[in-house]
């Protein structure tokens, strides 16, 4: 083996003998565990990238799908990764640090909140400059994991190494889980990442290059525990700071969730000076609001953050809180670090879980139910895809909030968004769920952009002057009919409505945003030019992989959506959702095994049927069953589509004559639904399924085609 320092040549499969399994599986592990990594920490460090959520995904299929491509070249490129990490790590850290590049708040319809948490030590740079940067920056970390898998699978059985490769990816998975429930810091990903990369660099590099991994890998290390050493949380959903609110440590604190300010908690009983003063009494009037109209003893606060809305309810003597709010890290910082210990009243239940979830899983009465600031004031108002808090402003999640109030309970929601459109985007979804009567409160000298929207029966019963509140100093009562500002929102704005199918509230209409058609434009382009360049001319292509690739993107972001529907936007539930993917496909590997299954005509036509079936059954059917059997069931219905794409890849597969073309071209495929899922902020999630039956019909139509030209 220390020959091997010195050999450089073409690696084949049937070198590793027995070994090859145990290689695949291993480069199959690191590469998912690497994948999910990145896709935590990047976006955690440069927030900017977090608003494009797919394009690392895209990045990093991209790069495999060009690996595979890649393997028969001779050189291995897998023994630099070390050094490459290096390098990915301090751009990411110098990012972060010191160029504190956030977006251009110049141009301020890109933004909800532009003018109160522009950060003015930042520097505006084209959005997708730094997107396109990364994109190709991700692309090539990723080519080496993509050739080294591609290697391991020689010799073997397509179907054999593709249900090894499946394996591998499970349990990289399955350990990415573990390190988020264990709140375990980026230095313990990186050194999982690092350590059996060396194994790779002392295999195939030369004496130094391996010395020089080793210290690249060193020094990532410990760049990674300097720059994330001290007050700092990595819950399974982010990362938190902490910052003393001013000097004085009992008057609470200001943290940080990715580097980007949220509210704190706060010291009712102190009088502060400058700033923290203003922002302490416009906090406190927006939470006092419901107290003023009615006295509830049951109040639930969906958000609850580190505490503040808990605690401004039990001073007004509630005697039953229950505080549902999704990352654990606010609950701990909470607890210890909140000047009135809010969480550790005795009158308090803690519900760690998300909002929607929650509000469908109770089955309690609430005579208040507070939406607290939920984590919307760091999204672009073009928001994409599906973020933790999508479903919990859609109507029928309103509408679930009504069910669960009391005879003669309100709702309180509390928002961060300066924008009038913002504003009258929410409003239009509480009177269609409330009626006309609701009252929206806004500070008369806002020092941020928070409003307050009150409404149900308890308004009907108060009887004082909503008009002139005592109690409420600082803040405009905008009562029905009066208008929430001088300008009407725009039509298009009115008309669409979020709801469980379209969920975007930050989008000003059903379509596609400028900020993401440059990046469908621009993505492919880029894509083509890369596999032209790095991946060479010439080297094959399969349409009938790149449609079943396609297919299957979209039912697995179907999915997810569906499943962050029914159980919330949590980490247990992405990890149960690709884990059970993965499950579905080793499933359909072994049928294939043990039932000789040759034929794809059947599996076709039930992918086909099961989409039909999802597209027109309503999944809320299934909300108010007990939470196993709806799992369970769930699980069932989604997965079923994707068990039988499993199946039809699984056949189709293992008839591969060059598992490195048809493997890549099924990556590029997936990049290319990636981009077109999209098209969902246009026409809804269901629409997805469209695409993806036409992409299975048209494989259907060309596997008949290649049958009969093979007879």
């Amino acid at each position: 083996m220390a020959d091997s320092f010195l050999d450089n040549s073409a690696i084949d499969g049937r070198e590793f003998g027995r070994g090859s399994t145990a290689m695949l599986f291993g480069i199959s592990f690191l590469t998912l565990l690497t994948e999910l990594v990145l896709i935590r920490f990047i976006p955690s460090n440069i927030y900017l990238l977090s608003f494009y959520k797919n394009s690392v995904l895209l990045a990093v299929f991209l790069g495999l799908g060009t690996g595979f491509m890649l393997s028969n070249v001779k050189r291995n490129y897998i023994e630099y990764v070390p050094i490459a990490t290096l390098v990915i790590l301090v751009i990411t850290i110098y990012f972060n640090d010191y160029l504190r590049i956030d977006l251009d708040y110049a141009s301020k319809d890109e933004t909800i909140w532009p003018e109160f948490w522009a950060n003015t030590r930042a520097q505006g740079v084209p959005m997708l400059g730094v997107l396109v940067a990364f994109y190709l920056i991700i692309a090539f970390y990723f080519v080496p994991f993509g050739q080294e898998t591609m290697r391991a699978m020689r010799g073997m059985r397509p179907l054999r190494a593709y249900s090894i490769n499946i394996a591998g990816s499970l349990a990289g998975i399955v350990v990415f889980a573990l390190l988020g429930w264990g709140w375990t810091k980026p230095v313990v990903w990186f050194a999982l990442i690092l350590l059996p990369l060396l194994y790779w660099s002392w295999r195939y590099s030369t004496r130094v290059t391996f010395w020089i991994s080793v210290s690249a890998s060193v020094l990532a290390l410990f760049l990674l525990f300097s720059a994330h050493f001290g007050s700092e949380l990595w819950s399974p959903y982010s990362k938190v700071r902490v910052y003393p609110f001013s000097t004085d440590t009992s008057a609470g604190f200001i943290s940080t969730t990715n580097g980007n300010p949220q509210v704190g908690a706060m010291n009712f009983d102190m009088e502060y000076s400058g700033p923290e003063q203003q922002l302490n009494n416009e906090s406190k009037s927006i939470y006092e609001i419901p107290y003023n109209i009615i006295d509830p003893k049951s109040v639930v606060v969906a958000g609850a953050g580190a505490g503040n809305e808990v605690e401004m309810a039990l001073r007004n003597g509630a005697t039953d809180v229950t505080a549902v709010e999704l990352d654990p890290a606010f609950i701990t910082v909470g607890k210890a670090f909140h000047p009135h210990r809010p969480f550790l009243d005795p009158r308090v239940t803690i519900e760690v879980n998300d909002a929607r979830a929650f509000f469908h899983s109770t089955d309690k009465k609430f005579d208040l139910v507070v939406i607290g600031f939920l984590d919307s004031q760091y999204h672009l108002s073009h928001m994409s895809n599906i973020r933790t808090e999508n479903f919990v402003y859609t109507y029928e999640s309103i509408a679930r909030t009504k069910e669960i109030l009391s005879p003669n309970g309100l709702l309180q929601l509390n928002y961060n968004a300066p924008r009038h459109d913002m504003r009258l985007r929410l409003l239009s979804v509480i009177r269609e769920v409330y009626g006309s009567n609701v009252v929206v409160f806004t500070p008369k000298e806002p020092v941020s952009g928070n409003v307050s929207f009150v409404a149900g029966p308890g308004l009907r019963a108060f009887d004082g002057d909503l008009s002139n509140m005592d109690g409420l100093p600082g803040l405009i009562t905008h009562l029905p009919g009066a208008g929430l500002a001088e300008k009407p929102a725009p039509m298009e704005f009115n008309n669409a409505m979020p709801t469980d199918d379209w969920p975007f509230l930050y989008l000003s209409g059903k379509k596609i945003p400028r900020e993401y058609v440059s990046m469908i434009i621009l993505i492919p382009i880029i894509s083509i030019a890369f596999i032209g360049a790095v991946g060479r001319a010439g080297l094959g292509f399969s349409p009938l992989f790149f449609l079943l690739g396609f297919g299957f993107m979209l039912l697995e972001t179907k999915s997810i959506t569906s499943l962050a529907l029914l159980f919330g936007s949590t980490v247990t539930v992405v990890s149960i959702v690709i884990a059970s993917i993965l499950s579905a496909i080793l499933l359909a590997n072994l049928s294939i095994h043990l039932f000789k299954i040759e034929r794809t005509l059947l599996p076709y036509l039930a992918i086909l049927a099961t989409i039909v079936i999802l597209y027109f059954i309503p999944l809320d059917l299934l909300l108010p069953l007990g939470w196993k059997l709806k799992l369970l069931l769930s699980i069932f219905v989604i997965a079923s589509p994707i068990f039988f794409s499993a199946l039809v890849f699984g056949n189709t597969f293992s008839r591969s004559k060059r598992m490195d073309i048809d493997l890549g071209s099924n990556i590029f495929g997936a990049v290319t639904g990636g981009m077109f899922e999209y098209l969902s902020m246009v026409a809804g999630f269901n629409s997805l399924y469209i695409l993806a039956g036409a992409a299975y019909l048209g494989a259907l139509l060309l596997s008949k085609r290649a049958d009969r030209s093979s007879v």
